[in-house]
């Protein structure tokens, strides 16, 4: 029964996960996990100072949790299924681990962090590591899988004149850090194969929640007197929550998978729920008090090493967000890098960062233009977000979502460096931004900022090898908390509204007269 229970969950977090683009279609959030996820609930109400409605639902745990005990590690967790779907060695006789202590530490580390505004649940966290690992490493995998089955039934396709088959492809996404992620998710099942659900013993924060609100839980693992203390269940444990007495639990251990009561061949075992058990006093956590400080202290002098990090310091104008985020301090202590915006963009330019932003910023979403530009049609970053560190904007409101603006490099331009006619970033923009002037005979681009949105479309088009000879930039970035982006705009006195027509520089065969030589560039162009 446990079984399918963990099945069913993991069936549902992995056909949200590639349902999440037309989540707005389905009765549920793509997100539902990531929202009843206690740890970054918890991080995120204390880095930010405000609690989001979607978060709300991480109560609902909690409450399940002190009447029914740790039962989301055993049932729910689709990683811990995944563990146990892994399978494990024989049992032997088990040792207590010195490692148990340390979720504890690393739950007190990420709290004291996120109290200071610096939000580290996102690199221990269970659910937004999965769904990283889905994102990085299992999307690209299936896109993959499924072109290649594509490809074999192409054939078969042209045959029966099946056409949208036979012509059928899927892009195929690809990401950055993809090394970093199977090293780790390689490292986590290698210490699963040494001890049976290693992380969740010793390392998982978010166990560590669990497990403090256990201790308080109604429904508590017995054992009768007709226990032969054959230690079976002492074996069988696979979280090592059954004391060297049988008779003996630790509560904040156990994820009442029963087992112990599979395993007892006189049926002594059994989980009974009584509300007086709720009179007692719970079971004390065995933590040093030295040890709890010190934890503390890491979490403070994360905060000040990456305060004092000159590569977070520096702003080189490049780290482009996508269209809605909040401002980038809110933004780096709300968003828990679930990598779900990345996966649903339909170009491929949301990749993680590494450390463009110093520690906080790793996993964190940036647009790289050169790679692909941002779709004007597409809103989805925004609708799959569980915490709303990219809003969920219209696409009129998106047009108006300003993410930088384009300047030239003319060390690289053909046109200026060559005197060589290229059109191409010209006929790539929608909003008519770029616009040719006469200058020492030959028509030379500039950028009119107060047109450019800063999608990337002139950048991923340049013909050059390497880097472009047009780049979009943060300048003039428009990010709000709250508030319409079309006021904002119109406030700004920005033109951001798709124009198809002619630039207003018309192109002849000569250089007129009257602009022929001229050095004036008309007021609102950029020229660098």
């Amino acid at each position: 029964m446990r079984r399918a229970i963990q099945l069913f969950f993991l069936a549902a977090f992995t056909f949200l996960f590639f349902a999440n683009p037309y989540s707005e279609k389905l009765p549920v959030p793509a997100d539902l996990f990531l929202r009843f996820d206690p740890l970054l609930a918890a991080a995120h109400v204390l880095a930010s100072w405000e609690l989001h409605f979607n978060l709300v639902l991480a109560l609902i745990v909690i409450i399940s949790t002190v009447l029914a005990g740790r039962f989301f590690c055993g049932y729910v967790c689709p990683l811990g299924t995944l563990f146990d779907l892994a399978g494990r060695r024989a049992p032997t006789t088990p040792k207590k681990s010195r490692w148990l202590s340390g979720k504890y530490y690393i739950l007190i580390f990420v709290l004291a962090s996120s109290l200071l505004s610096l939000n580290l649940a996102y690199l221990f966290d269970p659910l937004a590591f999965l769904t990283r690992v889905y994102t990085f490493l299992l999307y690209p995998f299936t896109i993959a899988g499924a072109n290649l089955g594509l490809d074999a039934l192409r054939p078969l396709a042209d045959y029966l004149n099946l056409l949208y088959l036979s012509h059928k492809h899927y892009t195929q996404p690809v990401f950055a850090l993809n090394s970093i992620t199977v090293l780790l998710c390689t490292g986590l099942f290698v210490l699963h194969f040494i001890t049976h659900r290693f992380w969740c013993r010793n390392l998982c924060p978010l166990g560590a929640l669990l497990a403090f609100f256990a201790r308080f839980a109604v429904l508590k693992r017995r054992v009768s007197a007709a226990c032969t203390t054959c230690m079976r269940c002492y074996r069988a444990c696979p979280m090592g929550a059954v004391e060297q007495e049988p008779h003996k639990t630790s509560e904040a251990e156990c994820i009442e998978c029963a087992t112990c009561s599979r395993v007892c061949p006189e049926d002594a075992v059994t989980f009974n729920m009584l509300p007086s058990v709720m009179l007692r006093s719970p079971q004390k956590l065995n933590l040093s008090k030295r040890s709890f400080f010190l934890s503390a202290g890491a979490g403070v002098l994360a905060v000040l090493s990456h305060r004092m990090d000159p590569v977070a310091r520096i702003d080189t104008g490049r780290l482009i967000r996508p269209p809605g985020a909040l401002p980038e301090g809110m933004f780096l202590d709300v968003c828990i890098r679930c990598g779900h915006c990345m996966k649903v963009c339909p170009t491929n330019t949301l990749q993680p960062c590494f450390f463009e932003r110093g520690i906080a910023g790793i996993w964190s979403p940036r647009l790289v233009p050169r790679l692909a530009a941002c779709d004007q049609t597409c809103r989805l970053c925004g609708t799959v977000c569980p915490t709303d560190a990219i809003r969920t904007l219209s696409l009129e409101e998106k047009k108006h979502a300003k993410l930088g603006t384009a300047f030239i490099d003319r060390n690289r331009c053909l046109v200026w460096e060559r005197n060589q006619l290229c059109l191409i970033c010209d006929e790539q923009c929608p909003y008519n931004a770029i616009v040719f002037k006469w200058e020492e005979g030959y028509r030379k681009p500039y950028v009119v900022s107060n047109k450019c949105n800063g999608c990337g479309l002139c950048e991923q088009a340049c013909p050059l090898q390497g880097a472009s000879a047009i780049q979009v930039t943060t300048q003039g970035e428009i990010r709000l908390a709250q508030g319409s982006y079309s006021e904002k705009a119109q406030e700004l006195q920005l033109e951001l509204q798709e124009d198809p027509g002619d630039d207003g520089f018309f192109f002849t065969d000569d250089a007129p007269d009257n602009k022929a030589g001229s050095s004036d560039v008309p007021a609102g162009f950029i020229v660098r």
